[in-house]
């Protein structure tokens, strides 16, 4: 399935080379770095594609991105012409290269200190039922974002162009005898269930035209009805962690928010905890906003957000001008809840797709 060539959202052949590290559950600012860590790769890559490109993820792979690796050394000054000065410059920059290379292995065994969530679980490719939860507020509507030829898109329209090509892909991949399912939430004023577990999927491509911006009223949302709708349609299996049981399936919410002036409140933690209190159940956060600043909470909202990551396992992205990162955004939670690494150790590529001709040449 490739991208509506009006979006145009596809990356520059700059992208293509560039690696995307996942950015960390930081508390701090909706503007998030990861380092990658030197662990050992996850028992699964995915490989899907996205208009002509395709998306490989990998684990805890260091780019010449990370700071410190001996990649991004500087060119020698181009105007040594004598001896001295061009001894002098190869010094000066073999200890430059000197102290990069102590900066990255002193940031790496750092952060190799810091103990990371483990899954309790093994790492089967059991079926996902995936809850779809889409913020319809006027926000959503507001075509704040820009296509590289110019063309404006709101949040709303990018959404559907992406979960379109998430739900196809995710099908795609998945094993015949353990197949996906998909239902879909609005979020107005409270959560309202909308389309039951489904693998049908122009049923929910369907579904997913017909969303639209309801609410007007955006200064307020319950989140605690959210948790209980999940908890009544998707209750996660019951499981023994000790025996070591495979789930039939796990539960995952992929919510979708888009108010810079609208924090999240709870009139009610109960639903949350028994939910984020189960191995099988997972939360991947999109957070579309304004750039923050003093006339919106998008800040504080982004804190909220991530505190409801309460083991560490989740994929949580945020979003203010780019729209090319979206469709990044959700190939990059394709991967399984129990086998994906989690987000600060990803690391993710964009590769050229083989032409045709080249296809024929290798066989």
């Amino acid at each position: 399935m490739e991208i509506d060539e009006d979006l145009n959202l596809l990356p520059s052949s700059d992208d293509v080379t560039e690696t995307n590290n996942a950015a960390s559950t930081s508390k701090t600012s909706p503007s998030k770095t990861a380092v990658s860590q030197n662990q050992p790769p996850v028992t699964t890559n995915i490989k899907v594609n996205i208009g002509s490109y395709s998306y490989r993820e990998s684990s805890n792979t260091i780019k010449s991105s990370v700071v410190g690796s001996s990649a991004t050394s500087e060119r020698l000054p181009a105007h040594t012409v004598t001896e001295d000065n061009q001894r002098t410059a190869v010094s000066d920059h073999l200890e430059s290269e000197a102290a990069r290379e102590e900066d990255l292995e002193e940031s790496l065994s750092s952060s190799q200190s810091t103990e990371l969530p483990t899954q309790k679980l093994s790492k089967v490719n059991c079926a996902e039922k995936i809850v779809i939860c889409v913020d319809v507020s006027s926000e959503m509507n507001e075509r704040r974002y820009r296509a590289k030829a110019g063309t404006s898109f709101s949040a709303m329209e990018i959404v559907k162009k992406a979960l379109k090509l998430f739900i196809s892909n995710k099908l795609s991949v998945c094993d015949p005898a353990n197949k996906h399912s998909f239902a879909m939430v609005l979020m107005l004023d409270e959560a309202l269930w909308l389309v039951d577990f489904t693998s049908d999927i122009q049923a929910l491509f369907t579904q997913i035209d017909n969303i639209d911006c309801l609410q007007e009223n955006d200064e307020e949302f319950d989140m605690s009805t959210l948790f209980d709708l999940i908890l009544e349609k998707a209750k996660p299996p019951l499981i023994s962690i000790e025996k070591n049981t495979a789930p039939p399936y796990t539960v995952r919410v992929v919510f979708i928010y888009g108010r810079s002036h609208c924090l999240p409140i709870f009139d009610s933690h109960e639903s949350q905890n028994l939910l984020s209190g189960s191995p099988c159940f997972f939360m991947d956060i999109v957070y579309f906003h304004e750039p923050p600043a003093n006339y919106n909470q998008a800040q504080d909202i982004f804190q909220e957000l991530c505190f409801l990551d309460t083991r560490g396992f989740s994929y949580i992205f945020d979003f203010a001008r780019t729209p090319t990162k979206v469709f990044d955004a959700f190939a990059k939670m394709l991967g399984h809840p129990l086998q994906r690494p989690i987000q600060s150790q990803a690391g993710f590529v964009l590769e050229p797709l083989p032409s045709l001709y080249d296809t024929a040449e290798g066989m």
